[in-house]
């Protein structure tokens, strides 16, 4: 949660899974504590229709301004924050490829009901993954693009402790971000670990040094360490 807060459309998101409850909620609360105020978070159904989700005709302010007058969407409101898309694993195919798009490029294109715009959209989503049997499973597509997955099942209330960590150090760890660099050998660490554990996706070791950057910036380092792999 706190390696989510500090750099969130980098990391791309974090596959959650839990079903609903006071655990759930007690994570989310966490994660929201360590978010600054302006920092939005936005929930998405997982049937969200095409214009909730990109935006569309607001056809009550069209009539009154006698023009063409656009609605925003959802992954819009969620830019430079959170999509929490909740029952992810029965998200229908069309939003989970709206979602991948709009993380991809950053931005939510509008190209329907008469109306053509582009919006910025930079968001990470918690996908809530209440999959129980071997029959449900997150999108491979979705999954693919975050950085992030915990197993929050065998856990109960009890079992949750505070971190230590506090908005203060998350904010200071977001100014030291950008100067956070990296060196050939952690590209290559990264790129055998996939290889030993075969995992073949491209895009999982970009997200494990962006999200070994954000751990070097919690440590106030400017410098990817061999902490920061690990």
């Amino acid at each position: 949660a706190t390696l989510l807060a500090v750099a969130p459309p980098d990391l791309g998101g974090i596959q959650l899974r839990a079903l609903p409850g006071p655990v759930r909620e007690t994570w989310l609360d966490y994660l929201r504590a360590l978010l600054a105020d302006d920092v939005p978070v936005r929930r998405i159904p997982s049937h969200v229709n095409t214009a909730a989700l990109l935006g569309g005709l607001d056809l009550s302010a069209t009539l009154q301004a006698g023009r063409p007058v656009a609605q925003q969407g959802l992954l819009v409101a969620c830019h430079g924050g959170l999509a929490l898309l909740a029952m992810a694993e029965r998200a229908a195919s069309g939003t989970i490829a709206q979602l991948a798009r709009a993380m991809d490029f950053g931005e939510v294109v509008l190209e329907r009901d008469g109306l053509a715009a582009r919006h910025p959209a930079a968001f990470a989503v918690v996908a809530l993954d209440e999959s129980v049997g071997p029959d449900e499973a997150l999108s491979p597509v979705l999954a693919d693009r975050l950085a992030l997955r915990i197993d929050l099942h065998p856990l109960g209330i009890h079992d949750l402790a505070e971190s230590g960590w506090e908005r203060a150090a998350v904010d200071e760890a977001r100014s030291v971000l950008p100067a956070v660099g990296y060196n050939d050998e952690a590209i290559e660490q990264l790129a055998l670990l996939a290889r030993s554990l075969g995992v073949d996706s491209m895009r999982a070791g970009l997200l494990a040094l962006r999200t070994a950057r954000a751990a070097a910036a919690l440590r106030g380092s400017t410098s990817v360490g061999t902490e920061d792999l690990g």
